[in-house]
């Protein structure tokens, strides 16, 4: 069973180094895969417009449900 339902919201769990993206970010996790023997989450990042910057696959610790009560919080995408 997975712990994550396909087309829901995530958020990172940590910064990913690799990339611009950064621990909070919100993405949604459009398919699940096998990423180094381990499920992997692919999961596309949007800006606020609802264009798409970019679709990364990551593995299960990176990400965790977005918190219930938060505040969401828009910063400047520059990609690496």
């Amino acid at each position: 069973m997975n712990r994550f339902k396909l087309y829901s919201e995530v958020q990172l769990a940590q910064n990913l180094p690799d990339s611009a993206f950064i621990k909070g970010d919100v993405a949604t996790l459009v398919d699940i895969v096998e990423k180094n023997g381990k499920k992997g989450y692919c999961l596309e990042f949007f800006d606020n417009h609802g264009n798409t910057l970019d679709v990364i696959v990551v593995e299960e610790e990176a990400i965790q449900e977005p918190f219930d009560h938060a505040v969401v919080h828009y910063r400047e995408y520059i990609q690496s």
